[in-house]
């Protein structure tokens, strides 16, 4: 809907007035905007719109505005295809016009950075990667460079010139001829030559062996806490359900299991039934029985399998023993997968307290907040593992559970060097339906992955680039290598790029190649390519800006700041760079007085000052002191590592009116399956009405907020209760399932919300009552991210000296432009 239309009335007698806020639609996700990107011709950049930021509410519609691609030379590509750039759903770059000088980019004081996303879930990506199947790889002799859209052929088409370096290269003679069908080839119509983004399956000089096969380890705690906690029976449930979702198309994939307490225990899953084996020395564990006894084939021995499943529900109930050995336990894993890699997957409740590895219960570092560092581990132990996995091909995942410290930081050690991922489960208990649930569903969803396997993936730039810094969960390897032991579908990365001498062509060239196996043994090299023009002006590198991509550079260069030094330098490297390109922009383009008066921005970065304040109050850079550690943890490791479109939902949730939603809201398309979604509104208080019901939800949390004055209708139709006295808050595994029009779209709604989402992890859904529970009353209107926060400054952002979490977006326009001047 367009703002000179009329608003839609309520679908329902629940709302005096139709929805407050913005009325402009918006497709289903960030990234849906990007893929639509994917075919569109070049065209000339339009003016820059210039936006007075102090005075208006956040135009949040711009959350979903379409980046214009870049202005490119004519006749730049080898075809005329119109996909010679990678989609930027798997590649995209902070600027898109890049300042031709060092001087030019230090004076914008925008970051200059990729963001990486190569191996995105087919569900979610619509880009399609085209596969060339003949092991023809086509590369410069010098720089290594493949073959690619924007390479020019030479002397008759016998040679190609290399984007990158400049040299001549023979062109294969392959590309003209088909050797299997024995026919003349047109070469101009290869994939290669035609899209920005291919895979190739890589000829036998890629491969150091045999492809491996998908290899699952898992490690379950058995130690007292672990049995009282009910996570064994929940997890081996979770394990049981998605056995057969586990990649094994082509029969390949193997499994085993390790227990540990107080010792370490093996199975032997060869034979009539499972055989346990229990190893106390866990000074220099070793291995029982022969690998071949106790990692198994899971279609040959899924009876076996299946029985000890389910005996493990029960062969641990009387276990008494308060200890645990994770680090010996995981030493085991890597042995076993030594031999072809593959992924240890572990369920943790106790911190680890004998053999290798062995933790303290309690933070060892008792400074405050703002002076201590994140992601602090506790133990070296766990990184020197992880670089041996590194080396195995080994990565690990880690499901943390915990009643009190769980030490997340040291714990995720091993997924941060090895390409894993950690979820964690505060205070689990298996008599929480709605934390078994979470379980299960995040099991699932981590083993049904059609991850990719013994990976590297490298970036190269055109002359007087470089790549200066590299985040993600990745080990580096000097100087530009990024190697990964498994590649998640839904993880993203970050690459810093500097500028080392001034740039002399009009264009620049990025080309990222991951080398990886697939689930089902095929050794492949995914190859993206972009092309940016470079900027000679300050405004066509402001126009050019990709605020989203800006952000999440920053937000990883805060991170590591912040993990290096202390929480109080990352936090201030986040608003001294916003306030920084405040006031780059005013003195550079806008003029200094127009962004003294208003803090003027371009329309290319307007929403940028409220992304960093989102930020700021997540609970990674949040100054409150009352912010658990393992919370904190793990809201640090969402930041660093969720896809873009995840990352954008968990920084800047989405917020609805349910109670006046739209006629086709809530409503599923039939041919594509798609739901209709309310329309989004700004983050503010000033949206909640006594009578109404809202939802918000962040990719991790769903919650629905229920008025103090909602009447008995709204009760009944949606929860199925006479009135609002009736409504308790609290956590629920779904709503009631009515046959009221509400109901039925409201759980369209958040079934699209789960099943729709690009991460492993699984959102729970808690209802708030406005005079309920004051616990989940706070953390909904935490989520309010313009409004003062109860820790916030009472006087005018101006005033402080320093960036609170607690300040509303108006008070931080007021910080910024004080600190602009």
């Amino acid at each position: 809907m367009t703002n000179n239309q009329q608003p839609l009335q309520p679908a329902y007698p629940y709302a005096s007035s139709g929805p407050s806020g913005n009325n402009t639609p918006y497709p289903n996700s960030y990234q849906d905007l990007n893929n639509g990107m994917a075919g569109m011709s070049l065209q000339q950049t339009p003016p820059t719109e210039q936006i007075a930021l102090v005075g208006q509410s956040p135009l949040i519609q711009d959350l979903d505005r379409l980046i214009i691609p870049s202005n490119l030379p004519a006749n730049l590509t080898a075809t005329p295809s119109p996909n010679s750039q990678c989609p930027p759903v798997f590649k995209k770059c902070t600027l898109n016009a890049v300042p031709f000088s060092n001087a030019l980019l230090k004076k914008s004081k925008l970051p200059l950075a990729l963001i990486l996303e190569p191996y995105l879930s087919d569900k979610w990506n619509k880009a399609e990667v085209p596969l060339i199947e003949d092991t023809i790889v086509s590369r410069c002799t010098r720089c290594k460079t493949y073959i690619n859209p924007f390479v020019q052929f030479t002397q008759g088409a016998f040679k190609w010139l290399c984007n990158m370096c400049g040299l001549e290269n023979d062109a294969p003679s392959e590309f003209d001829w088909d050797v299997v069908k024995q026919q003349q080839a047109d070469r101009w119509q290869r994939a290669e030559l035609n899209y920005g983004c291919v895979d190739f399956i890589a000829p036998a000089e890629y491969m150091m062996r045999p492809p491996q096969p998908p290899v699952y380890i898992f490690v379950l705690d058995t130690s007292f806490q672990a049995i009282q906690s009910g996570m064994i029976n929940v997890a081996v449930d979770g394990i049981m359900n998605s056995l057969d979702s586990i990649p094994n198309e082509d029969g390949r994939t193997k499994v085993a299991f390790i227990t540990a307490d107080s010792a370490v225990a093996f199975y032997k899953l060869v034979g009539d039934e499972p055989e346990i084996l229990v190893v106390g020395d866990l000074t220099d564990i070793y291995l029982p029985r022969a690998a071949s006894d106790l990692v198994v084939n899971l279609t040959e021995s899924r009876p076996l399998v299946d029985d000890l499943l389910t005996r493990m529900k029960t062969m641990y109930s009387q276990s008494v023993s308060p200890a645990n050995c994770l680090g010996s336990a995981l030493q085991a894993a890597r042995k076993l997968l030594a031999p072809t890699g593959g992924k240890i997957v572990c369920f943790q409740v106790t911190l680890p307290t004998v053999g290798d590895g062995a933790l303290k219960n309690t933070p060892s570092d008792q400074k405050s907040v703002m002076d201590s560092a994140l992601l602090t581990p506790t133990s070296t132990y766990y990184k020197t593992f992880a670089a041996e996995c590194t080396k195995s091909q080994v990565c690990a995942d880690m499901f943390i559970f915990g009643s009190q410290f769980s030490d997340v930081a040291t714990l995720n050690v091993i997924p941060r060097f090895t390409g894993g991922q950690t979820h964690y489960f505060p205070n689990f208990t298996a008599d929480n339906q709605v934390d078994c649930e979470k379980l299960q569903q995040e099991v699932l969803a981590l083993l049904s992955e059609k991850v990719g396997l013994e990976a590297v993936m490298r970036t190269r730039c055109s002359p007087g680039l470089i790549c200066k810094s590299f985040y993600g969960n990745c080990t580096t390897r000097v100087p530009d290598i990024m190697a990964l032991p498994n590649v998640p579908r839904d993880q993203s990365y970050c690459v810093e790029i500097g500028l080392e001498e001034d740039i002399q062509s009009n264009v620049v060239y990025f080309q990222t190649a991951l080398l990886y196996t697939t689930c089902f043994g095929e050794r492949r090299i995914r190859v993206f390519n972009l092309c940016l023009p470079v900027a000679k002006t300050m405004s066509e590198v402001f126009s050019g800006a990709d605020q989203f991509a800006i952000a999440r550079t920053l937000c990883h260069q805060g991170i590591d700041k912040a993990a290096t030094s202390k929480l109080r330098d990352g936090r201030e490297l986040l608003w001294k760079s916003t306030a920084d390109i405040c006031a780059a922009y005013g003195k550079e383009v806008a003029g200094s007085s127009s962004a003294s008066n208003q803090l003027t921005m371009c329309r290319e970065l307007c929403l940028l000052p409220l992304l960093m304040l989102s930020l700021l109050k997540t609970d990674t850079f949040n100054d409150s002191p009352t912010i658990p550690v393992d919370t904190r943890t793990q809201i640090t490791l969402l930041l660093r590592t969720l896809p873009m479109n995840a990352w954008m939902n968990l920084v800047h949730s989405n917020f609805y009116a349910l109670h006046s939603m739209p006629p086709q809201a809530g409503i599923v398309d039939s041919q594509t399956q798609n739901c209709t979604m309310p329309t989004r509104m700004n983050l503010t208080s000033e949206k909640l009405e006594p009578h109404g019901c809202y939802l918000i939800e962040n990719g991790q949390r769903i919650f629905i907020w229920v008025g103090k004055a909602a009447v008995p209708p709204l009760c009944m139709d949606l929860l199925n209760v006479p009135n609002i006295n009736e409504v308790k808050s609290g956590q629920v595994t779904e709503l009631p399932k009515l046959k009221s029009s509400i109901s039925q779209r409201v759980s369209a709604i958040i079934q699209h919300l789960r099943t729709h989402r690009n991460s492993t992890y699984y959102p729970t859904i808690s209802i708030v009552r406005e005079d309920g529970d004051p616990a989940l009353r706070s953390w909904f209107l935490s989520l309010l991210i313009e409004d003062r926060h109860p820790t916030g400054p009472t006087s005018a952002g101006a005033n402080q000296q320093q960036a609170s979490s607690g300040m509303s977006y108006f008070q931080w326009l007021g910080f910024l432009r004080s600190k602009a001047q």
